[in-house]
Formats: structure tokens, C-alpha cells, sequence
């Protein structure tokens, strides 16, 4: 085969283009951090490097969940903690109401607050976190109860309505997992329904009943209604308990999500990040042959028979 000036022309043509290629793709990588450009690098990578990212996006998505999970179970408990401490007030006051020796005028003091407290936890029962009502149940943009008209008579009337529901509203933090976070709030306030239309609180109906036996010097009643007070307190522990295991769960799983997306981004960077000291060695090495293809191809190129004529 006899080789041409005109084939040696068009090899070192092709030879030059295949590196200034080879060079931009280099360059693209430096510039990009990215070893997979394009799929056509490597397909199997960029099939992976896909599936990473979409599990890593959902676990995101799945922290970011967690972190408003958690914000609403501190929330709940630092409403629960002053219920607690409301109620032990309650016991205190029921306790010096049952006192023989009080006027009644001490006992209209004692109830004035009680019935303070129940407006207290009348305001504690519609208590948001952010715009959702934790004790709503799944009727988050409902509040629960409806507030007392004002101005509010002594003792506060007794509960008619509640608009919430026994649903727990969950967080989805997990493939399939739902993660229920609030506290019921017909557990929590003790509604039952009167099959009418209308609810009973046994809650708020232990602190009217307080209430009203301070003002009528009924001592029989207060003695009853402090035994009442102190299964309310109970109630409210006891689902503290229950909120505070949900609190441990979830801060577990939050800490499982966030070392799962850190293998996960390790996982996708070693197949998709570039070696910056090895590209560049590559660059390089390109550049290089360029360089001498170059050259070269003006040895090749130079000499015509003009140049011999002369």
C-alpha cells in the first residue's frame, strides 16, 4: 500500500482532533469535579449514580420529615409538662378548698382560679405547632375546641363541641413507614359523645364541678372532684410516657437517615466524582501528545516541491 502525503495529512488531522476531544472531555471533568459527564462515558455508572440520587433525594426528604416530626412531638411535650404542672396546681387548690375552715369567701377565691386554669387549658387544647392543631387528631386546621365567649362566667360552661378527631397524624419517614406523632386529644381531654351532636369533656368537666362546689361550699363534692383531678393527672403522665417513647424512636431514626445519606452521597461520590490528581496527570500526558502531534504534523506538512525547486 503506498502511503500519500495527502493520508499522512489526513491521519494527523484525525490524531489532532482525537486529543483536542480527549482534551475537552478532560477539561470538563476538572471543571465539573465529575468523572461521568455524559451517559455515553459509562453507562452502568450513570444507571447507578441515578438510583443513588433518587434514594438519597427521598431520604432527604424523609429527614426533613423527621426533623418537623420532632419539632412537633417537643412541641406536644412542653404543652403536656405545663398541663402537668397546671394540674398539680389544681390538686393544691382543690386540696385547700376541701379545708372546713375556709370562708366562703376564700372559696370563691380558690375557684376564681380554677376557673382561670380551665380557661388556661381551654387555650393549652387548641395549641398549634406552626398552623396544624396537635390535638385534632388528622383535623390539623381545625381547632379542637371553641372558644368561650366572652366574658367567661364562673364557672367556665361546660365543654359542647369538639371538632377533632381520635386519628393520630402521622409523618411518613421511611419506605412505608408512617410515624404517628400527636396525642389523641379525646384520650387527653376525655370526650365521649352525648349522641346528640354534642361532646362531654370529663377533663373539663372535673374542673367545673371543682369549681362549682368551692363556690357552693359543697366540701363532699371538692373531695370527689379532688380524686378526679388526680386521675386526670395520671391520664396526662401516662401519655406523656407514650409521647416519650415516640420522641426516642424518632430521634433513632432520624440518626439512622443521617448515616444512611452520608454511605449513600460516600457511595455516589466514589462513582461519579473525578480524581482531581489523576485528571490532571491525565490533562497533562493529552496535552503532551498534542503537543507533540503538533510537531510532528509540521515536519510532515512542510516540505512541497516548491521547497526542493527552490
Amino acid at each position: 500500500m503506498r502511503v500519500t502525503n495527502n493520508m499522512l495529512t489526513q491521519n494527523l488531522l484525525k490524531n489532532l482532533q482525537y486529543a483536542n476531544n480527549k482534551m475537552d472531555t478532560i477539561q470538563t471533568r476538572l471543571s465539573t469535579g465529575e468523572a461521568i459527564t455524559k451517559p455515553s462515558d459509562d453507562p452502568v455508572k450513570i444507571s447507578i449514580s441515578l438510583r443513588l440520587k433518587s434514594t438519597v433525594a427521598s431520604m432527604e426528604q424523609w429527614k426533613t420529615n423527621a426533623s418537623e416530626a420532632q419539632a412537633y412531638l417537643d412541641t406536644t411535650e412542653g404543652i403536656l409538662g405545663n398541663m402537668t404542672s397546671m394540674l398539680q396546681r389544681v390538686r393544691e387548690l382543690a386540696v385547700q378548698g376541701a379545708d372546713g375552715s375556709n370562708s366562703s369567701n376564700d372559696r370563691a377565691q380558690i375557684a376564681k382560679e380554677v376557673d382561670q386554669l380551665t380557661q388556661q387549658f381551654q387555650v393549652l387544647a387548641n395549641s398549634q405547632v406552626g398552623s396544624k392543631y396537635i390535638f385534632s387528631g388528622t383535623l390539623v386546621d381545625t381547632p379542637p375546641m371553641e372558644k368561650y365567649a366572652q366574658p367567661v362566667p364562673s364557672p367556665p360552661p361546660a365543654l359542647t363541641k369538639w371538632n377533632g378527631n381520635s386519628t393520630l397524624f402521622e409523618f411518613e419517614v421511611g419506605s412505608n413507614l408512617q410515624m404517628p406523632v400527636s396525642v389523641d386529644g379525646t384520650k387527653l381531654f376525655g370526650i365521649t359523645d352525648n349522641g346528640d351532636g354534642t361532646q362531654s369533656s370529663s377533663f373539663f368537666n372535673t374542673l367545673n364541678k371543682l369549681s362549682a362546689s368551692l363556690y357552693n361550699g359543697n366540701q363532699a363534692q371538692t373531695e370527689e372532684a379532688l380524686k378526679e383531678v388526680d386521675t386526670q393527672i395520671d391520664n396526662v403522665l401516662a401519655l406523656r410516657s407514650e409521647l416519650g417513647a415516640k420522641t426516642n424512636r424518632m430521634e433513632v431514626i432520624s440518626e439512622q437517615l443521617d448515616n444512611s445519606i452520608n454511605n449513600l452521597k460516600g457511595n455516589l461520590s466514589d462513582i461519579q466524582d473525578a480524581d482531581m490528581a489523576e485528571t490532571i496527570m491525565e490533562f497533562k500526558t493529552i496535552q503532551n501528545v498534542y503537543r507533540a502531534a503538533l510537531s510532528v504534523g509540521s515536519q510532515i506538512i512542510q516540505p512541497s516541491l516548491v521547497d526542493f525547486i527552490q
